[in-house]
């Protein structure tokens, strides 16, 4: 007598599953659209990146006043430099000889997180920006502004009234930090979604950073200032060893 083996219903049999992936930005059947617009024919003849980077965001091409802004949102947050964490992962990566595929994900991985805590240390100034109450709070204020920082600030207030009213314009002083000057531009834009945000933010930098890293030689470790900051080893008695 030979006995059917057991059959184990689990949820996957038991619920109900859609037959098609969701998907909401790109159609792939016939000419590639994006939100309905046509990449070749539309998109690529009449369009620049900041309308593709707002159409995939917003699902809609922007006006010209979202634009403009939205391009000096990018630029002003665009600047990595090589000593921060991100860039400098991309570096090491790049030194000890990973493949560009590596250093890009690299790189990607360490601007996301970048992106996160930007938005974490800015949330008192985000918050403020929807309730402008007293002053901007210390997290946007530039530490200690030179003259060039006070020109961008004041051109930066003056193009706000413009773009969002005078009502909604960013605060004459103090003068606001690059950074806090961006993400305030994206929330003004409307961008509030952390995956879109911190999305943009990782797209303004990206290309930046692989630059920085693209002039290295891969595997070229002795190019890399190991020993600054200087260090010695020393053992638990304070010995060298």
């Amino acid at each position: 007598m030979t006995t059917s083996p057991a059959v184990y219903e689990g949820p996957f049999d038991r619920e109900p599953w859609p037959e098609r992936l969701p998907a909401t930005v790109v159609d792939p059947r016939g000419e590639p659209r994006i939100h309905g617009y046509e990449v070749r024919r539309d998109l690529a003849r009449h369009h620049g990146i900041a309308d593709l980077a707002w159409l995939a965001a917003r699902g809609e091409l922007p006006t010209a006043t979202e634009r403009e802004a939205f391009e000096v949102a990018v630029i002003w947050l665009a600047p990595v430099h090589a000593g921060e964490a991100a860039s400098h992962a991309g570096i090491l990566a790049k030194l000890v000889g990973a493949l560009p595929s590596a250093v890009i994900s690299t790189i990607a991985t360490g601007l996301a997180e970048l992106g996160r805590t930007e938005r974490d240390a800015l949330a008192p100034w985000l918050s403020w920006l929807d309730a402008p109450i007293g002053a901007p709070p210390p997290c946007a204020v530039e530490a200690a502004p030179d003259a060039d920082a006070a020109d961008a600030h004041a051109w930066l207030v003056e193009r706000t009234a413009v773009w969002f009213g005078p009502d909604a314009a960013l605060p004459e002083s103090p003068v606001l930090g690059r950074v806090a000057g961006g993400h305030a531009l994206l929330h003004r834009l409307g961008l509030r979604d952390p995956q879109l945000v911190e999305g943009v933010v990782t797209w303004a930098r990206l290309l930046i950073v692989i630059a920085e890293t693209a002039s290295l030689r891969a595997g070229a470790v002795r190019d890399y200032p190991a020993r600054l900051p200087d260090y010695q080893y020393v053992d638990d008695q304070g010995g060298s060893p």
